[in-house]
C-alpha cells in the first residue's frame, strides 16, 4: 500500500495536516468548556460575553477543517482506489492466456470487485480515522496532565489493559477476513457459473437444483462473513467496556479531588470532557487496528496481481514470421499426466494453406493454440524463424496470428466497435472485410447499420452473424496467420464457401483451418492436410497424394461424405 501512499503523498499529507488541525480543535474544547463553567461560576458577564464572541469564531473555524479533513480523505481514497484497480485489472489482461486460464473468470472479478472494496472499508478508511483519532488521544493525554496528574496515572493503568486488545484478536481476525475473502470469490465463481448456463437451467428444469445450489454458497459466505463479524463484536464490546472504565475512573476521582479542594467545578467538567476523548478515540483505534492487519492477505493478493510487467526481459525478443513456424516432437498435456499431443513434427511456411482433420478430441484446436503462442509447458521445440518460444515475448507470438473460434465472443458494444475493436481503420478497408465476410446485406438491412448494438455477447445476433463478425474482425487487421477453428461452422454452406475460398486466394496471408466440412473442391487448394488420430498427425500431404495413397484420410473422408 505504501506505493499508492507515495504517488499520492501531497494529497495523502494535506489530509493528515488537517486531521490533526481539526482533531487538535476538537480537544480544545474541553479548555473551552473548563473556563466556561469557571466564568459562569465567578458571575463574571464581561469575560462572558468575550468568550461567547470566541466560541463562535473557534466553532466556525473548527467547522471549515472538520469539512475540509472529511472532503480530502474522500479524496484520496477515491484515487487510491482507482489506481489499485487500475493496476490489478492491468495486471490481469497483462496475463499469458495460460496464466489466466488457471484460474475461473468470477475470480479475476472478484478480486476487482470484492477484495478492493474490503481493501477500503477494512484498511483505508480505519486508516485515517486511527490517524485522527490518534491525534485526538495523545492531545487529550497531554491535556489531562495539564488538569491533573494523578488522574492520569490512573487513566494509564486503564490504558495500558486496552493496549492488549488488537494483540490477543489480530491474528485470528486476519485468518478469518482471509477465509471470507475465499469465500466471496468462491460465491462469485458460483454465481457466474449459474448465471451464464441461463439457458441451460430453463431447458432443462434445472431451477430447484440451482437454487439450493446458490443457497448453499450464499449460507456458507455469510457464515464466514458473520464469524469476522462476531470476532469485531468482541473485540469493539471489550474496547468499549474498557473506554468507559476509563471515564468512570475520571469521574469519581476528579468528584473526589473537587471535595478535597484539589480543584475546581470547571476542571471537573473539562477532566470529563477530555476523558470521553480519550475513551471512544481508544475504542476506535483497538477497533480499527485488528481491521487493518486482517486485509494483509487481501493486501499480498493484489500485489502479486498488479506486478506482472508489461515489459520484455531482456533475454526475451519480438517474434518474427519470415519464413516458417516449425514443431519438433512437440508433447503437451492440460494436467500434466495425460498427453493431448505427442511426437508432432509440422512445419508452417508462410503464404501457405494448411488444413487440420480428424476426429473430435484429436487434439488439433490444441495444436493451434501451442502454435499461436497459448501455452508454455509443452515439451519439444516451437519454432519462430528458427527461434524458440521460450526466447521470445509472449504477447509478440500472439499478435503473429487471428484466431476465429467457433464459439465467438462479442461484446455488448456496436457492430463496428466488434470489429475495429477501438481501433481506427480507413472507411474503405472497413468496407472491404464486411464484402469479404458476407456482412454486406445484413448491415444494409439494419436501421442503424454499423452502430448496431449487439447485446450481451451477441444476443441480438443469429450464429452466422456472429461469425462472419468474427472473420471481419480477423480480416481488418491483416496480421500474417490466420487460424479457422471451424470458424465459418455457424454460416451457411455457401456463404462458408465463399469466405474460405477468397481467403486461400491471398497471396501472403498464411492460413491454417480446422473443419469437419470435407469439400473436395476446397481441400484441393490447400498446400497440405494434416491427418491427426490420439495426439499425433498420422498421415500429411496434398489432397490429391492423401486421397489416391492413404488408407486412415481415405476411409475419414468417404465416412465424412
Amino acid at each position: 500500500m505504501s506505493i499508492y501512499i507515495k504517488k499520492n503523498k501531497f494529497l495523502f499529507i494535506l489530509t493528515i495536516l488537517t486531521s490533526v488541525i481539526s482533531s487538535l480543535g476538537y480537544v480544545f474544547m474541553a479548555v473551552l468548556l473548563q473556563q466556561l463553567l469557571d466564568i459562569a461560576m465567578d458571575k463574571n458577564i464581561q469575560q462572558f460575553i468575550r468568550m461567547v464572541i470566541f466560541s463562535i469564531v473557534y466553532f466556525i473555524v473548527l467547522g471549515f477543517f472538520l469539512y475540509l479533513q472529511s472532503l480530502l480523505s474522500k479524496k484520496v481514497i477515491c484515487k487510491i482506489i482507482l489506481q489499485i484497480r487500475s493496476d490489478v485489472f492491468r495486471g490481469t489482461i497483462n496475463h499469458s492466456i495460460e496464466d489466466f486460464e488457471k484460474k475461473n473468470t468470477a475470480d479475476y472479478i472478484s478480486v476487482v470487485t470484492n477484495d478492493v472494496k474490503m481493501l477500503e472499508d477494512n484498511f483505508l478508511l480505519p486508516l485515517f480515522e486511527v490517524v485522527q483519532y490518534t491525534v485526538i488521544f495523545i492531545s487529550s493525554f497531554v491535556l489531562m496532565i495539564y488538569f491533573d496528574i494523578i488522574v492520569t496515572l490512573c487513566v494509564i493503568v486503564a490504558i495500558a489493559v486496552m493496549f492488549l486488545m488488537p494483540s490477543l484478536l489480530g491474528g485470528t481476525l486476519e485468518k478469518r477476513q482471509n477465509k471470507f475473502s475465499s469465500k466471496l470469490a468462491e460465491f462469485t465463481v458460483s454465481l457466474k457459473d449459474i448465471l451464464s448456463g441461463f439457458e441451460i437451467i430453463k431447458s432443462y428444469s434445472m431451477s430447484k437444483t440451482v437454487i439450493q445450489r446458490f443457497d448453499k454458497a450464499n449460507t456458507e459466505t455469510i457464515k464466514s462473513k458473520y464469524s469476522v463479524d462476531r470476532l469485531l463484536a468482541l473485540n469493539e464490546g471489550l474496547s468499549a467496556f474498557l473506554a468507559l472504565m476509563v471515564q468512570i475512573v475520571v469521574l469519581f476521582l476528579s468528584a473526589y479531588f473537587i471535595i478535597a479542594g484539589r480543584i475546581t467545578v470547571g476542571t471537573l467538567l473539562g477532566m470529563v470532557q477530555v476523558s470521553s476523548n480519550l475513551a471512544n478515540p481508544l475504542i476506535m483505534i483497538f477497533t480499527n487496528i485488528p481491521k487493518m492487519k486482517s486485509v494483509h492477505p487481501i493486501v499480498e493478493k493484489l500485489e502479486i496481481i498488479s506486478k506482472h510487467s508489461i515489459f520484455l526481459s531482456q533475454k526475451e525478443s519480438v517474434a518474427t514470421y519470415q519464413s516458417h513456424i516449425s514443431a519438433k516432437d512437440l508433447s503437451f498435456s492440460y494436467d500434466g499426466t495425460t498427453d493431448i499431443l505427442s511426437g508432432i513434427d509440422c512445419l508452417i511456411e508462410k503464404g501457405k494453406k494448411y488444413v487440420i482433420v480428424g476426429k473430435s478430441g484429436c487434439g488439433k484446436s490444441t495444436l493451434i493454440k501451442l502454435l499461436s503462442g497459448y501455452y508454455s509447458t509443452y515439451k519439444g521445440k516451437i519454432l519462430y524463424d528458427d527461434t524458440e518460444f521460450h526466447m521470445l515475448d509472449k504477447d509478440s507470438v500472439v499478435q503473429l496470428s487471428s484466431i476465429i473460434h467457433q464459439n465467438i465472443y462479442m461484446f455488448d458494444e456496436t457492430i463496428y466497435d466488434n470489429i475495429c475493436l477501438h481501433e481506427h481503420y480507413p472507411e474503405e478497408q472497413v468496407e472491404k472485410v464486411i464484402a469479404d465476410s458476407g456482412l454486406t446485406e445484413f448491415i444494409s438491412e439494419l436501421p442503424t447499420g454499423l452502430q448496431y448494438r449487439v447485446g450481451e455477447n451477441g444476443s441480438n445476433l443469429s450464429g452466422g452473424q456472429k461469425q462472419r463478425i468474427a472473420v471481419a474482425r480477423a480480416l481488418i487487421r491483416n496480421k500474417p496467420i490466420l487460424i479457422l477453428d471451424e470458424g465459418t461452422s455457424a454460416i451457411d454452406m455457401q456463404t462458408a464457401y465463399d469466405i474460405e475460398n477468397r481467403l486461400l486466394k491471398m497471396e501472403d496471408l498464411t492460413l491454417i483451418t480446422i473443419t469437419h466440412h470435407l469439400e473436395q473442391n476446397l481441400l484441393d487448394k490447400y498446400d497440405e492436410i494434416f491427418y491427426m488420430e490420439n495426439g499425433h498427425i498420422k498421415e500429411r500431404g496434398s489432397f490429391k497424394h492423401l486421397i489416391n495413397t492413404s488408407s486412415c484420410f481415405s476411409e475419414y473422408f468417404h465416412l465424412k461424405k
